[in-house]
């Protein structure tokens, strides 16, 4: 009698109409969620599509129905797996199988596609490929598609340098990449036109996913790297986590050594009443040895509801300053006119940075909350001391002492709704900022400075999302006001200070026409200038030539429209940006006296750019091969000692990063990139820049252990040779760095968790201005 009754409940839940949710979960055949997978509802027998949505990071999704027929069907899909239909149940899990034949031609069965388009992002597979052995975060981004740099300073081609999220965590240490290592990331998100939802400041971002694991109790992560080239340099890291239950208790103990030189030969000729030529050997030594130290604590209240707070703090007890020694000739109108031997020697009294993030992070029904507080203090007094030995005039030593304090206090709200089968985010930014520099000098041309910098920026924005049967919709605004008041000697200067009012819309559409997919985004962005260069303080070089900031600066703004696309392993993006008032390195001469050169900044009324590059990413059995080819062309035209100079040449970028998978656990890395020749702002390269890396990784102990070996920068090509024009002056330049090394790393982990804490920070764009 009750399997009767049962058989005729199923019955009639079959044939009665869906009404209220239905819910579920997308799953990979291990387990694991699917993110941003698409599931939409047809009907029979007509296959009418009713509605759609994607699942969310948890691989979760839920969808409104309103009389929807039984015998409806869901059908879910994503790059890389199978297309599976099923019946449109109230709430069931969904497991999705890798689609073996979508790369079958060159990536081995069973691989998934390592590069794809996912909504605002070109998503870089990192699990189960030969990218989980580089190494470290950082060695993962090195060798992905139009991403250069290193050492946690990371620039999209064509774009800037990148925002970088780990677990939407803004990372505030550019070193914190590598106390991450590239076997618990998941993938990583390339956005080249950040939403509304990004300060406006913000011109590219990184995401960083991790794998999740799970585990209790004590785990930590220790290691040490070892750098030789013509100096010794050291990174040594300690991290600690314990975690039971609710309560998660992190720490991170970090000491670095970097020991650098600079070897420049510097010419300068200025068209004034009498050609003044000076051509300078610059030799510069330097020492830093930042010690820094983290701790937190993240307590779960519920699996829906998260506090923590986490405090920063980096020292330099060890600063052995920098020393630098310039050799010059100076020719009056091609006759000799002066030798002079500049010995400059420059001490810091580095006082400890301290930074304070609290958070919360919760869901209040569908309701999702997500607010950061942060407090920034620093402070930096650098005492300067210049020799100046003459051979024709009067020898000089000039001393100077400059101490600069910074504040920022910085909230951030963000509020996440699912609205009409979207995802509607708006949320609050505040940061108040002060700045002050006091600058002490004893030469008579240049006069002592106080200034002091306050800014109050105030942000509102929304944005909204919705997978549609067209594609993939978003569109944001952003609205800030800045308030800049300028102090002098504490007087406020009204001229100097500012109030900027603007809105910043975006903009993004995508879609899948079989294996290829498309994105085409507009954004507004802006580019705020560093306080440094809005300062007033003019500092010393030599008897010719001195440097200075400049207050009337005006923030620069940023149109740029954007397509990307993606079809089986390669990738294409084309960028077109139209820069207003665009913030450039600029040299005048003095009124008083034309012979001396002032080094600034200014603002030019516009700057065309168009960025293009190709990915391919197959593999071959063992190998897996990764190369790029690219190209940056701007149009630009400026007055130079009374002339019209167009600077339009391209800038060609090549790469070609190999990995070879080879028996017993070893992992071989052969990487080169090219940069050529052609025209940067009022900058012209004059030479070709290439890079070539080797690299062995290999693990022990199931990956506890791990020993990798590299040579950076084999044949020392990173070298630089510029000619930047100016007003009345060229200025030629090559540079050469200490960038040739050799590289040890010996790591070992126990009981490695990932620490679960949840903020995201504010105020990061102020920072980085400090």
């Amino acid at each position: 009698m009750i399997q009767k009754i049962l058989f005729t409940l199923s019955l009639c839940s079959l044939l009665l109409p869906l009404n209220g949710q239905i819910k579920g979960t997308v799953i990979d055949t291990e387990s694991n969620p699917i993110p941003f997978a698409n599931v939409a509802i047809y009907t029979l027998p007509d296959t009418t599509l009713i509605t759609g949505t994607t699942t969310n990071e948890q691989g979760s999704f839920m969808l409104n129905t309103d009389n929807i027929s039984s015998d409806a069907l869901l059908r879910i899909s994503f790059i890389g797996y199978e297309t599976r239909t099923a019946p449109a149940l109230p709430e069931q899990t969904i497991s999705l199988q890798p689609d073996t034949t979508m790369l079958e031609e060159v990536v081995v069965e069973g691989d998934l596609p390592r590069i794809r388009l996912r909504n605002d992002a070109v998503v870089a597979t990192v699990q189960n490929t030969v990218l989980s052995r580089a190494g470290t975060a950082n060695d993962v981004l090195k060798r992905l598609p139009a991403i250069t740099g290193d050492n946690g300073e990371f620039t999209i081609f064509g774009k800037g340098k990148a925002k970088i999220y780990v677990n939407n965590r803004e990372l505030r240490d550019a070193s914190e990449l590598d106390l991450l290592s590239s076997a618990d990331i998941k993938e990583v998100e390339i956005i080249h036109n950040p939403g509304s939802g990004y300060d406006a400041s913000v011109k590219a971002v990184i995401r960083i996913h991790t794998v999740k694991k799970s585990g209790e109790g004590f785990s930590f992560d220790v290691r040490s790297t070892y750098f030789q080239s013509e100096n010794t340099d050291l990174r040594e890291q300690l991290n600690l986590n314990y975690r039971y239950k609710g309560l998660d208790i992190f720490g991170t103990v970090r000491y670095e050594r970097y020991a650098h030189y600079q070897r420049s030969k510097i010419a300068q000729e200025a068209f004034v009443d009498t050609l003044w030529t000076q051509k300078n050997d610059l030799y510069a030594d330097g020492v830093n040895t930042p010690l820094t130290t983290i701790g937190g604590i993240n307590y779960e209240i519920t699996p829906s509801h998260n506090v923590g707070i986490k405090y920063t703090v980096t020292s330099f007890p060890w600063e052995e300053g920098r020393k630098s020694t310039t050799l010059s000739d100076v020719f009056a109108d091609g006759t000799f006119y002066d030798r002079w031997e500049s010995n400059e020697n420059q001490t810091q009294d580095n006082r400890p940075r301290h930074r304070l993030n609290v958070y919360y992070n919760g869901k209040i029904g569908e309701l999702k909350v997500d607010f950061n507080s942060d407090l920034y203090r620093s402070s930096l007094s650098t005492a300067s001391s210049i020799t100046e030995k003459s051979q024709e005039y009067d020898n000089r030593i000039i001393t100077s002492d400059n101490q600069i304090r910074n504040r920022l206090f910085a909230t951030r709200l963000v509020l996440s709704y699912p609205l009409w089968d979207g995802q509607l985010q708006a949320g609050n930014e505040y940061t108040r900022t002060r700045r002050d520099d006091d600058y002490v000098t004893d030469i008579q041309e240049i006069a002592s400075t106080f200034t002091s910098i306050h800014d109050d920026n105030n942000a509102f924005f929304a944005e909204y999302s919705r997978n549609t049967p067209i594609g993939q919709l978003s569109a944001g605004l952003r609205f800030e006001k800045v308030s800049s008041d300028y102090f002098d000697d504490g007087v406020k200067m009204e001229e100097q200070s500012r109030d900027y009012t603007h809105w910043f819309p975006s903009f993004s559409y995508g879609n899948s026409l079989g294996n290829v997919q498309l994105q085409l985004s507009y954004t507004t962005k802006t580019i705020r200038p560093a306080y440094w260069q809005l300062g007033s303080s003019i500092f010393y070089a030599n008897r010719f030539t001195m440097q200075t900031g400049n207050p009337f600066l005006k923030p620069t703004i940023v149109h740029d429209a954007t397509l990307s696309g993606s079809w089986r392993f390669l990738q294409l993006m084309v960028s077109y940006k139209q820069e207003r008032d665009v913030i450039m390195q600029w040299a005048t001469q003095m009124e008083e006296n034309p012979a001396v050169t002032l080094l600034s900044t200014r603002n030019v009324d516009k700057l065309p750019g168009l960025t293009a590059f190709l990915t391919a990413s197959p593999k071959f059995g063992i190998w897996s091969p990764q190369a790029t080819v690219g190209i940056y062309k701007q149009w630009l035209t400026i007055t130079s000692i009374g002339k019209q100079v167009r600077l339009n040449s391209p800038i060609p970028v090549a790469s070609l990063n190999n990995s070879f998978s080879l028996p017993r656990g070893y992992l071989l890395t052969l990487d080169a990139s090219f940069q050529g020749k052609g025209d940067d702002q009022n900058v012209e390269l004059l030479d070709n820049q290439y890079r070539l890396d080797l690299g062995v990784t290999r693990s022990f102990l199931d990956d506890r252990l791990s020993v990798i070996v590299k040579g950076h920068d084999l044949f020392h090509g990173l070298t630089t040779n510029i000619k930047a024009y100016n007003d009345r002056l060229n200025i030629y330049q090559f540079n050469r760095w200490d960038s040739r090394q050799l590289e040890l790393t010996v790591r070992y982990k126990f009981n490695t968790v990932k620490n679960r804490y949840k903020g995201t920070g504010a105020g990061e764009g102020e920072i980085s201005r400090m």
